[in-house]
């Protein structure tokens, strides 16, 4: 059964939102970017990434920070190394309260060829326990981490692309394993088969007998969207391609496994080839047939985060996040978005936030309390070319309530576009049966009307005379968003 829905709901957010709901603002004089956060037994989160200069952009150096539940920086370290250029991708905490953190390495002689792999463990203050370095093979130049799994032992499974030219790349596909103590105990590559994103899902499937790939892969020079099984030895031992010609889905690709055995796919997709203005979701079962699937429409191209872009504890509470896909230093603004499925991908709640400028998101977690955390950059102020690094946390209740019955002075529950109109102004929401009525700015009655649910409603404007006009929007008699639009 398919879903078509077109469906908006907005918050531009600046306040905490509530309890247990945080964003952090972390900037500096230089570049500054987080590409991953975990959770820790305590309820603090771990953010990782690196720092570089804004104009001198060498060394780049590790970046650590340590967050309260609360969303308070409590630590923070900057790791660097002479002559050395090194980042943070990936961690988790361990059994023994420490942390393990894992990245890649190079020199500053050749800034772009990464062909070292950097793991280390860090004690709950940040300081350094132990660190250890494993150099790809001589005959290739570089490698990329994509994402990991932990097994039941703490080994960590490592999927991602490596180059055999020199400052270059050909993206052949890397999997390693390294153990809790940061050794590496296997390492394999596939002259066959190229990764050529960090968009690609990696799952252990539902009884952790294999490990499965899912994204956009390059096999025999064909992009195709694959399905890959590697046993726990790195061997590849089954692969489906999955064809979408009515979709045709793009990465980024988010998947993940149901106890029952089916798998959830997310990714961004195009009704007509590169719109890319739309969010598929689709549950599906061993054999990857499709079992049910929903469609969002939107008016902009979107994405979603680029290393996890989906995640539940509950699979009545699915969380997926997007955002719109432009450079940060893009002068402009635009929204982000929080969407939460039930099992049945009924949508049951959505948020837009931001507004003020432009986002980028790594990745997402679903916290151990329900809620969903997003890790990402933001521009310092609008147009500019020096990140900051952006970290938000939200709760089902922040995005299921309606606007009104919250305590935020900019929360929306619906989208009125374009500002300034000129022949129509359209409306799109998830609420039911809203009245809207737009006067001048003598206060004059100039147009009203119903504004239908799950759907696009559109006012013709183009007998309005230039100027300024008020807009309000009723639920029974209750207004519930009001705003000003300018006719150009």
């Amino acid at each position: 059964m398919k879903t078509y829905i077109l469906i908006f709901a907005i918050l531009l957010y600046r306040p905490v939102i509530a309890q247990n709901s945080f964003e952090v603002n972390y900037t500096g004089i230089d570049n500054e970017f987080l590409i991953y956060t975990f959770e820790t037994t305590k309820g603090d989160f771990i953010s990782i990434g690196g720092k570089k200069g804004v104009s001198t952009p060498l060394p780049l150096s590790q970046l650590i920070v340590k967050i309260s539940k609360y969303g308070e920086i409590i630590n923070e370290l900057v790791y660097t190394k002479p002559d050395t250029n090194f980042v943070l991708q990936y961690g988790y905490e361990k059994a023994n309260g420490n942390y393990f953190l894992i990245g890649t390495l190079t020199d500053t002689v050749l800034p772009n060829d990464y062909n070292v792999t950097y793991v280390c463990e860090r004690a709950p203050d940040l300081s350094l326990v132990w660190e250890k370095f494993s150099a790809i093979p001589e005959s290739y130049n570089n490698h990329r981490i994509s994402n990991f799994i932990i097994d039941a032992d703490s080994n960590l499974f490592i999927q991602g692309s490596i180059d055999t030219v020199y400052s270059g790349y050909n993206y052949r596909l890397l999997t390693m394993i390294f153990d809790k103590n940061g050794n590496r105990l296997n390492i394999n590559f596939y002259e066959g088969w190229k990764s050529p994103s960090s968009t690609n899902e990696m799952i252990f499937n539902f009884d952790s007998t294999a490990i499965c790939f899912i994204g956009n892969y390059v096999r025999n020079e064909l992009y195709t969207t694959e399905f890959i099984e590697m046993d726990l030895e790195l061997n590849i031992t089954d692969y489906i391609s999955v064809i979408d010609e009515e979709h045709f889905a793009v990465p980024p690709v988010t998947v993940k496994v149901f106890k029952n055995s089916n798998y959830i796919q997310a990714n961004k997709a195009s009704m007509e080839p590169g719109t890319d203005q739309d969010l598929y979701i689709k549950i599906m079962d061993e054999e990857l047939n499709t079992l049910r699937d929903t469609l969002l429409f939107y008016p902009e191209k979107i994405e979603i985060p680029s290393y996890i872009g989906m995640g539940f504890i509950d699979t009545n509470r699915i969380w997926v996040p997007t955002f719109q896909p432009e450079f940060n230093f893009i002068p402009g603004t635009e929204v982000f978005r929080f969407h939460i499925f039930d099992t049945n991908l009924n949508l049951i709640g959505l948020k837009e936030y931001g507004g003020d400028r432009r986002y980028w998101f790594n990745n997402m977690i679903v916290t151990s309390d329900g809620g969903c955390l997003l890790t990402g950059r933001i521009p310092d102020y609008n147009g500019s070319h020096k990140d900051n690094s952006y970290i938000i946390k939200v709760m089902p209740e922040d995005i299921i309530t309606h606007a009104e019955d919250t305590s935020f002075i900019n929360d929306k529950d619906v989208l009125v576009y374009p500002n300034p109109f000129d022949t129509e102004i359209r409306f799109q929401t998830v609420r039911k049966d809203l009245n809207l009525d737009l006067f001048d700015i003598t206060g004059k009655q100039v147009l009203s009307g119903n504004i239908f649910d799950h759907s696009e409603s559109a006012f013709a404007t183009a007998g309005l005379i230039r100027g300024i006009y008020f807009y309000t929007i009723r639920d029974d008699n209750r207004i519930i968003q009001s705003g000003k639009l300018i006719k150009k």
